[in-house]
């Protein structure tokens, strides 16, 4: 063990309460580079008048007393001491020093440690990548509005204008930050430069023009004083259901709109998405010229006229176009409509353009009924094809055909005749055959066309259709599946809410629930809140369905299509209900909007349904059989028969039937057709029992892949340091090697399936055969590269080794009672290249990820059956016994047998290593949040909004990481073992209904410093499209503060456990340089000239000569519809 720093500490008393860590720090930077102290940091607490300084090494904490310290003053007292006089200033304030009497905090010391460390290291900074400057306009005046070409010339239109005093508009490191006060309190914009296509300066007024992707972030920070924080109390004190658009006095509030006294920004924040801010004159030229030199903003000088006439404003726009889109609803199909509103929507086509295209579309009309396209799975869509010039795919086609309106944009792009001249041309290709959706006949049987959403803290955007794995509900109404639409709650980018305790989404919530409870129209329909799946709720997504008359001439609504599925009354919990009809609440009705790729016909097969009884605990606390029921051999092929070639060999099924869920294992001793299903299966009463829907199959063994959580339990159980060396070094061994032999290129791409829809493996393994190097094309040399880049950077900051002695499989029960309360039977197939192990009697380690408590992972003994015996007819799964006092799947993280996948390591290092077995939690089980009656939609909607505020399980399993390595004990430690229950308590918040108490992850100690293998990796980018390289640290702005921090700004030591000893084993840098990036010649024939006149020898030599000439310009339209239909999957749309 390294022997303990000591370090200096220093209090600071008198300190502003307006600065911040950031900014004290840089008040502090002169003096200690005076000093030449280069190791210390400091600690501020927000609004508090005092500091503490902590220095590696004494010598500079006493270095720095000797000249800053406080010094009595003779004969002076104050308050029976001496008076002391300062002898450090900070903003003309004097700050008096003294040693702390407390002891320098041993885990802080060790950031400053790897600190001086990474310091005297080779510096990698990029000199000639400098830190950008900030540049800081005055704000004068604000606006947003959209560009219109009126007589050909571009145009700005300002749709909604704020006056503003003493605003700012700073382009900081990567964001624009634009602030300005407001009655409420100070507004706050931020836009990162990712978000902007373009900025026009304007000289006339001096103006800048932001053409942006999406809306601002906007925040609102409330006036910090008494009288605010008292009104806040009062106001909060009238109302149990209080909800003020004024934020607590000092927290950001995210808001969905920047606040108008007439004019709602709400209304067309989606679709204005050209800003203007009036700047100062006041060195307008020089600031302009520093803003030239940012790279990562496009800026184009334009004197863009402002229209004060003869424009059209958004509102009265949009509010015109809905109004067509309305009338037009009852003569134009909805799929043809729905890309019209999504093209306005979207901020695509001015709502003017849009409508004139409706109206001309509505005047071309015909009954002529072209020949059908291949992939229309609706009557909807052929009926837009029998009466309109073009389909909707034709109108889809836009989205990637409208460009940005700009200075250097032509006028006629947006003119409505060239427009319609496009979507004929679009039309013409599709009939041709030339657009059609790239999707296979197998596909299309498991998958369908659904129409997508997305809901952001400003916007609504509709995308979509793309392609869906069916579920029950999809799969009942075909000819329907228009009238359902997937939404999805995210930010403006498309990812997840990020979660900042400083900042408050309460608006932003509000907004979500409004939503939810109101829904929203759709060219003419109105979408309503229908349900969501246990895994769509985590992923913050739900079902919205539209009224219809189907097939029967019934209507339907979301309340008949829910209650056709079961009987769901009585249930007085929402966690327990994952749809919402208005009256009556289902238990685990979410597994009807579960993805089910397959459904087979069980009164088709003449199935018999057998219901037999769970297999439990002599005192009937513990159910051995939770989740699982039995198939036979006969209705198992039938099943098989149906699915595709590689899942032919499972002998487990997850399935969804009726009203229950979970595994069928093979029971080859019934005979004929015949399922049985048990009570711990069954969720609720459904007569919908024709259909028996697969969610997945145990066909192959899955590779076992260690983690973090599972790496330190082990660590704590006493498994050597050396095997996970030994895995780690292997597995780097191994991914050196890809790179170098074309033959393991080819393994490795097959085994990862990069590109496995277009045979990318056998494509480069057969350029080898010929004769060609696939890497003397740099594209797909940096395919191969980065996918194994990809790898090395999981291995080294996930810690994701993988495990050759190990697997990862299903788990059933024994349904025969051969297997004694210690044993398990493990049966797999042979892994390709390798060797079925012998299992015979050996001890072996079983765990399920998370594993977070240090019981998670147990020992016990693997057997195999007698041959004959029915359990041998398994395959791909781990069989647990059906003995003892408790099961022990809920012995692993809360296990079950409802489709809960285990790992197993027969490894002798590791399992003879293990010294230490710790027993299991045994959490209470927690009763379903009851709130006294049945569950109504509010409830339903409430509760989803809710689990998006509240969910808490990532913080927690950082948190448990964190603490688990900076405790000797690790995860054995009671606060590692609290947060452990925690995270149980997290991952049965969505069907419990009750979240985590926060009150006990305030009670921990904070975790101010994290362990060095949590650092996050070097950005690495690619360039020129073909070269990966890795983004070297720039060298730091002596500006720098809080508006150059993206996120929190954590600070990292260097961990002494096994997790920071392996993730610095490994140099991901020098292992792209020496081993995976491989400076090849490509000087002489291009590898693409060579492979076209290799097929076409081939072709004159097979076919005799080819004129290939004539089918250029359909290739090349073939190429353009492939190139469509990756973009539209790389956008979402």
């Amino acid at each position: 063990m390294p022997p303990p720093l000591i370090g200096f500490s220093v209090f600071m008393r008198n300190v502003p309460t307006t600065l911040t860590e950031r900014s004290l720090e840089t008040e502090l930077s002169p003096f200690m580079d005076g000093l030449r102290i280069k190791d210390w940091t400091c600690e501020k607490p927000h609004g508090k008048p005092f500091g503490i300084l902590t220095f590696l090494y004494r010598k500079d904490g006493q270095n720095f007393l000797n000249k800053h310290g406080q010094q009595p003053i003779p004969g002076a007292l104050f308050r029976g001491g001496p008076r002391m006089r300062a002898h450090l200033t900070l903003l003309g304030r004097p700050i008096f020093c003294m040693e702390s009497d407390k002891e320098p905090d041993s885990t802080l010391l060790r950031v400053l440690q790897l600190n001086e460390e990474q310091r005297n290291q080779p510096p990698e900074y990029d000199e000639k990548a400098k830190e950008p400057k900030h540049v800081v306009f005055d704000a004068q005046g604000l606006s947003c509005g959209h560009y219109d070409y009126l007589k050909e010339r571009l145009t700005y239109t300002p749709d909604i204008q704020w006056r503003i005093q003493r605003g700012i508009a700073k382009f900081a490191r990567d964001t624009l930050i634009v602030s300005f006060p407001h009655s409420l309190g100070q507004i706050r914009l931020e836009i990162p430069y990712r978000t902007i296509h373009e900025v026009v300066i304007s000289g006339r007024p001096p103006s800048l023009f932001l053409t942006l992707w999406e809306p601002p972030r906007i925040l609102l920070l409330a006036h910090e004083n008494n009288e605010d924080e008292l009104l806040f109390m009062n106001m909060k004190s009238l109302s149990v259901n209080f909800n003020s658009s004024l934020p607590r006095p000092g927290v950001r509030e995210r808001l969905s709109k920047i606040p108008h006294d007439v004019v709602d920004h709400g209304d067309i924040i989606g679709q204005s998405l050209i800003y203007s801010i009036t700047i100062s004159p006041e060195e307008f030229a020089s600031k302009i010229e520093r803003l030239r030199e940012n790279e990562y903003l496009k800026v184009t000088s334009h004197n863009v006229p402002v229209a004060s006439f003869g424009c059209s404003y958004m509102v009265e726009g949009l509010a015109s176009f809905k109004a067509a889109v309305t009338k037009c609803a009852q003569t134009i199909p909805f799929d043809l409509l729905y890309q019209f509103q999504a093209l306005v929507q979207n901020g695509y086509l001015l709502p003017a353009t849009a409508q004139n295209l409706l109206l001309r579309l509505l005047s071309n009309k015909s009954h002529d009924t072209p020949t059908r396209v291949g992939g229309a799975e609706t009557a909807e869509h052929e009926a837009s094809l029998a009466r309109f010039p073009f389909s909707s795919h034709a109108v889809k086609k836009l989205f990637s055909q409208m460009p940005f309106p700009g200075p250097y944009t032509e006028a006629k792009m947006f003119d409505t005749d060239e427009i319609w001249s496009l979507l004929e041309t679009n039309e013409k290709e599709i009939q041709q055959g030339l657009a059609r959706e790239l999707i296979t006949e197998r596909a299309r049987q498991n998958l369908t066309m659904v129409y997508k959403v997305q809901v952001t803290p400003t916007r609504i955007m509709f995308n979509g259709p793309e392609p869906e794995a069916k579920n029950r509900i999809l799969r009942k109404f075909p000819r329907h599946i228009g009238y359902f639409a997937r939404i999805q709650f995210c930010d403006e980018d498309g990812q997840d809410l990020y979660f900042n305790p400083k900042i408050s989404l309460d608006n932003i919530h509000s907004r979500f629930n409004r939503i939810l409870d109101d829904g929203f129209p759709i060219a003419g329909r109105l979408y309503k809140f229908l349900g969501f799946s246990h895994s769509s709720l985590r992923s913050h997504a739900v079902w919205f369905m539209a009224g219809f008359v189907d097939d029967n001439k019934q209507l339907r609504s979301y309340a008949t299509v829910i209650l056709e599925l079961g009987d769901f009354r009585g249930i007085r919990s929402p966690a327990r209900c994952e749809y919402c009809p208005p009256k009556a609440i289902g238990f685990s009705i979410g597994q009807a909007f579960s993805e089910t790729p397959i459904a087979v016909d069980l009164k088709e097969l003449n199935t018999r349904i057998e219901k037999i009884p769970d297999v439990k605990s002599q005192d009937g606390t513990r159910v051995f059989s939770d989740g699982v029921g039995t198939i036979s051999s006969e209705l198992l092929d039938a099943v098989l028969d149906r699915m595709s070639q590689t899942s032919r060999t499972a002998t487990c099924l997850q399935i969804r039937w009726a009203g229950a869920k979970g595994m069928l294992s093979l029971d080859s001793t019934l005979k004929g057709s015949v399922m049985r299903v048990r009570d711990s299966m069954l969720k609720f009463d459904s007569p919908d029992t024709q259909n028996l829907e697969i969610c997945d199959a145990a066909n192959k063994p899955i590779p076992l892949v260690l983690n973090r959580q599972m790496i330190k339990i082990l660590e704590d159980m006493r498994t050597p340091e050396s095997w996970f060396f030994k895995l780690q070094n292997r597995e780097l061994s191994r991914l050196r090697k890809i790179t170098a032999i074309t033959e393991n290129t080819v393994i490795f791409l097959k085994r990862q399936k990069i590109a496995e829809q277009m045979g990318f493996s056998q494509f480069i393994r057969r350029l080898h055969k010929l004769g060609f190097d696939y890497k003397k094309d740099a594209f797909l040399c940096s395919v191969v590269e980065a996918v194994v880049l990809r790898e090395v950077r999981l291995l080294k900051h996930k810690s994701r080794i993988p495990v050759e002695h190990g697997v990862t499989l299903f788990g059933v029960m024994d349904e025969f009672g051969y297997l004694g309360d210690e044993e398990v039977f493990i049966t797999f197939d042979k892994q390709q290249g390798g060797s079925y192990p012998n299992l015979e009697n050996r001890l072996v380690i079983v765990t399920r990820s998370p594993a977070l408590h240090p019981g998670d992972i147990q020992l016990r003994t693997a057997v195999v059956p007698p041959r004959g015996h029915p359990l041998r007819s398994l395959s791909n799964c781990i069989v647990f016994s059906q003995k003892g006092k408790r099961d022990l799947p809920s012995q692993l993280s809360g296990g079950d047998l409802d489709g809960d996948i285990y790992n197993v390591i027969w490894d002798p290092i590791a399992v003879e290593g293990c010294k230490l077995e710790f027993e299991p939690a045994d959490y209470p089980r927690v009763a379903p949040l009851d709130i006294g009656r049945n569950v109504r939609a509010e409830d339903m909607t409430g509760f989803f909004v809710k689990f998006m505020a509240t969910d808490q399980l990532g913080l927690i399993a950082v948190k448990h990481i964190i603490f688990a390595d900076l405790h000797d004990a690790g995860s054995v430690h009671d606060e590692c073992k609290l947060l452990a229950e925690m995270h149980s308590t997290a991952v049965d918040y969505s069907k419990t209904g009750i979240p985590v108490n926060m009150d006990k992850i305030s009670s921990l100690k904070r975790t101010r410093y994290r362990p060095d293998f949590l650092a996050p990796a070097p950005p690495a980018n690619i360039v020129d499209k073909t070269e990966i390289q890795f983004e070297a640290p720039i060298v730091p702005s002596a500006e720098a503060d809080e508006d150059d921090d993206s996120g929190p700004k954590h600070k990292f030591y260097k961990s002494d456990k096994v997790l920071g000893k392996l993730y610095r084993a490994i140099d991901e840098k020098k292992i792209w340089k020496d081993d995976i990036h491989l400076n090849i010649n490509r000087f002489g024939p291009y590898l693409w000239d060579e492979l076209m006149v290799h097929i076409i020898r081939q072709c004159e030599k097979n076919l005799g000569h080819v004129e290939w000439r004539g089918a250029l310009d359909e290739a090349k339209s073939i190429r353009q519809a492939y190139v469509f239909f990756h973009y539209y999957i790389l956008i979402g749309r």
